[in-house]
C-alpha cells in the first residue's frame, strides 16, 4: 500500500534551510515531491511548521497549504488504488502521475512492467514464451520505455528478428509485446491510448504451413509395422491424441482417471473444461499402455510432458521418414 507524508529533507540547502517535501513510499521504493517551502530545522515537528518560524509571516496559512498539497497526493493515490493501477507502479511513477495531474506517466519502464506481467501468468508454458520474448528484447536493447516503442521501432525490431529467425517466430515476439502493451493500457492504465504503436502496423509475412494430415496418412501411421518399441509407443500416443479429438501432450500427460467412459479435464492452455467420450479405439490404447501407478505408461516413463514431447516427436519423425 502506498503512503505519503510530509518530511524535511536530511540535508539543508545553501542557505542552511531544510526543504519540506512529500515522501511517497510504495513496495520498497521511495521518492519525493517538492513543496517549494523550506525552514529552519528547529521549527519542524510531526509534519507541521511550529509557531514563530521566521520563514513565514502566517504559519497557519503555510501549514494549510502543506496539508492541501498532501491531501491532493493522497487523493491521487486513492484513485490509483481504486483502479488497481498502483499494483504495477513504483513510487516514482506515482509521483509522476501526481505531477501530471492524474495522467499516466508516458516513460514507464517497459522491462520492469513486462517482468511483473510474466510473474502473473498462471500457465507455465505461456510464461516461458513471454520470458523468452523478454530475453530477446534485452539482447536487442539494454533499456526500453513504453514511449520508445513506436511503429518505426517495431519495424526495426521486426527486421532485426527476421535476420535470425522465421517470420512465425518473429510474430510471436511481436504479439507478446502487443499483449503486454494492451494490458498496460486497458487494465492497469499506466499509459494512455496515444502510446499504442500497433495501429496499421504490419506483422512479418509468413507463408502458412499446411499441418493437416489426410485420413490416408493417419491410417498409414496407425497401421505402420515396426519392431522398435519406441516407435510403437510414439504411434500409439499419436493415435490416442487423435482419438481424444486432438488433445495436446501436456493434457494427456496430466490425465488421472476415466470417469464413466469419458475423459474429463481442464485444458491447461485455455482453462476450458472438456468431456470426451472414449471410443473403443482409444480405450484399447489406454488398456495396452496402462501405467503401474498412473493411468498411462507415458506418465511414468518421462519426468514431464516436455521430455515426453521431445521423445514422441523424435520417433514419429522416424516413422514419418519410413
Amino acid at each position: 500500500m502506498a503512503t505519503a507524508r510530509l518530511i524535511l529533507r536530511r540535508n539543508p540547502n545553501k542557505e542552511n534551510l531544510y526543504p519540506i517535501v512529500i515522501l511517497i513510499s510504495h513496495k520498497g521504493t521511495n521518492t519525493e515531491i517538492a513543496t517549494k517551502m523550506e525552514i529552519d530545522k528547529e521549527y519542524w515537528k510531526d509534519g507541521t511548521i511550529k509557531r514563530g518560524c521566521p520563514q513565514f509571516e502566517n504559519v497557519r496559512e503555510a501549514n494549510m497549504k502543506l496539508s492541501l498539497k498532501l491531501n491532493e497526493v493522497l487523493e491521487f493515490i486513492e484513485v490509483l488504488e481504486g483502479s488497481r493501477r498502483i499494483d504495477m507502479m513504483t513510487a516514482k511513477q506515482i509521483a509522476d502521475f501526481v505531477k501530471k495531474g492524474g495522467k499516466a506517466h508516458t516513460d514507464s519502464d517497459f522491462f520492469e512492467y513486462f517482468e511483473t506481467y510474466i510473474s502473473k501468468i498462471p500457465n507455465l508454458s505461456t510464461r516461458e514464451k513471454y520470458s523468452h520474448t523478454l530475453v530477446i528484447l534485452k539482447v536487442y536493447t539494454k533499456h526500453l520505455f513504453f514511449s520508445e516503442i513506436t511503429k518505426p521501432w517495431l519495424s526495426r525490431f521486426k527486421e532485426w528478428r527476421l535476420n535470425n529467425v522465421s517470420a512465425a517466430t518473429t510474430n510471436i515476439d511481436l504479439r507478446n509485446i502487443r499483449a503486454v502493451i494492451n494490458k498496460a493500457i486497458d487494465v492497469d492504465e499506466i499509459i494512455g491510448q496515444e502510446l499504442y504503436p500497433f495501429r496499421k502496423f504490419e506483422f512479418a509475412k509468413a507463408e502458412p504451413r499446411n499441418l493437416r494430415l489426410g485420413i490416408d496418412k493417419i491410417k498409414e501411421i496407425r497401421d505402420f509395422k515396426t519392431e522398435k518399441k519406441t516407435e510403437q509407443l510414439a504411434i500409439d500416443f499419436f493415435m490416442l491424441s487423435f482419438y481424444l479429438i486432438g488433445m495436446n501432450n501436456a493434457d494427456i500427460y496430466s490425465l488421472k482417471n476415466i470417469n464413466e467412459g469419458r475423459v474429463e479435464y481442464i485444458r491447461k492452455k485455455t482453462s476450458k473444461p472438456y468431456s470426451i467420450k472414449l471410443e473403443p479405439e482409444a480405450l484399447e490404447i489406454i488398456e495396452r499402455r496402462k501405467g503401474v501407478k498412473k493411468l498411462l505408461i507415458y506418465q511414468e516413463t518421462y519426468a514431464n510432458y516436455r521430455n515426453l514431447t521431445k521423445q514422441i516427436n523424435k520417433y514419429l519423425k522416424k516413422v514419418g521418414e519410413a
